[in-house]
C-alpha cells in the first residue's frame, strides 16, 4: 500500500505558497468579495465577474453531486428534474 502524500496547501500565490492576499479566506467564504464585485458591476454597467447564468449553473452541478450520493453514486441528468434542495432529503 503506497504512503499517503504530504498535504500541499494551494492559494493565490501557488502551491506551498503563503496567501499573499489578506483576509481572502474571510472575503470570500463572507461573500464580500462576490458583493463588492456585484456593486462594482452595477456602478460599471457590466456584468459581474461570475454572472448569474454561471452561478446558477454552479449551484446546479454542486446540488447534482449531492443528488447523485443520495440516489447512492447514481448517474444524475442536469438539469435537475427534481428542483429541491438534495441535502434536506438525506
Amino acid at each position: 500500500m503506497k504512503e499517503p502524500r504530504v498535504w500541499q496547501p494551494i492559494t493565490t500565490g501557488g502551491i506551498g505558497q503563503q496567501e499573499p492576499i489578506a483576509n481572502l479566506g474571510k472575503n470570500v467564504g463572507g461573500h464580500l468579495t462576490a458583493a463588492a464585485d456585484l456593486i462594482a458591476a452595477v456602478r460599471e454597467n457590466r456584468e459581474p465577474l461570475c454572472s448569474g447564468e454561471e452561478g446558477r449553473t454552479t449551484v446546479e452541478i454542486v446540488a447534482g453531486a449531492f443528488e447523485s450520493h443520495r440516489l447512492g453514486g447514481a448517474r444524475v441528468a442536469l438539469p435537475l428534474s427534481d428542483r429541491g434542495n438534495p441535502l434536506a432529503k438525506l
